[in-house]
C-alpha cells in the first residue's frame, strides 16, 4: 500500500506526525495551554507557516492526538484479541501507560474537551499517516475509521454476551458510564495525588461488572 502513496502525501504525514511528537515531548508534567507554537516548531524543525496550514488552531493538535490515539487503541485490541471488559481494561492501562510517557496529555485533553460544547470531530487518518504509524498492519483502513465511542459500544456488548455486565445498567448506560470512567477515573486519580491510575479505574469498572 505504502508504495501507491505519493511523495508529497508522506512528506506530509512525516510532518503532522513530527508536530504532534514535538508537542507531547514539550507538555511533559505541563500543560498543553503553556506550550508555545513557537517551541512546537522549533523543535519539529518546521515552519509556523506550515503549522498553521495544518493546524490553524493549536488546539486542533489536541483532536490530532486524539486521531492517533484511538487508531492505535484499536489496533491494539485487533492484535491481543481482547474483548468486553478486558478490553476495556487494556484501554485503560493504555492510558495509564501513555501518562507516564507524557504526564500532561490527558489532563490536557479533559480541560480542552471541558470546554467544548459537544464533543469534537476526530479527522480520519489518511493513508499516509496510516502507513507511517502501522507498516505492518494488513487492514489499514479499518484502523483509519476507528471511533473510540464504536469501540466502546463493541466492548460494552461483548461484555454482555459474555455475562459480564451486570443487568442494573442497559447497553447504553454502560457504554456512557464507560466515557466517564475514561476522563472521569483519571481526573479522581490527579486529585487524590495517585499514579496508579489502573487501581482508580478498577475501582469504577467494579459499578458495572457481575
Amino acid at each position: 500500500m505504502a508504495d501507491t502513496i505519493s511523495l508529497r502525501e508522506k512528506k506530509k504525514a512525516k510532518t503532522k506526525l513530527a508536530l504532534l511528537e514535538a508537542a507531547l515531548a514539550l507538555i511533559d508534567e505541563g500543560t498543553f495551554r503553556s506550550v508555545l507554537v513557537d517551541d512546537i516548531c522549533e523543535r519539529a524543525e518546521v515552519s509556523k507557516v506550515t503549522f498553521f496550514k495544518f493546524f490553524p488552531q493549536k488546539e486542533e493538535l489536541l483532536i490530532y492526538f486524539m486521531s492517533v490515539w484511538q487508531a492505535r487503541c484499536f489496533c491494539e485490541l485487533s492484535a491481543n484479541g481482547k474483548r468486553g471488559f478486558a478490553a476495556v481494561r487494556h484501554i485503560f492501562s493504555m492510558v495509564a501507560e501513555e501518562s507516564r510517557k507524557y504526564p500532561g496529555i490527558m489532563l490536557s485533553l479533559i480541560s480542552f474537551l471541558a470546554e467544548q460544547k459537544m464533543h469534537p470531530c476526530v479527522p480520519t487518518l489518511s493513508e499516509a499517516e496510516l502507513a507511517l504509524l502501522f507498516p505492518e498492519a494488513e487492514d489499514r483502513a479499518s484502523i483509519g475509521n476507528a471511533d473510540l465511542y464504536q469501540i466502546f459500544v463493541r466492548c460494552v456488548r461483548e461484555a454482555r454476551e459474555d455475562g459480564e455486565l451486570t443487568n442494573d445498567v442497559s447497553e447504553q448506560e454502560a457504554v456512557m458510564l464507560v466515557f466517564s470512567m475514561f476522563y472521569g477515573a483519571y481526573l479522581t486519580a490527579h486529585l487524590f495525588r495517585s499514579d496508579d491510575f489502573m487501581a482508580c479505574y478498577e475501582l469504577h469498572l467494579k459499578s458495572l461488572t457481575r
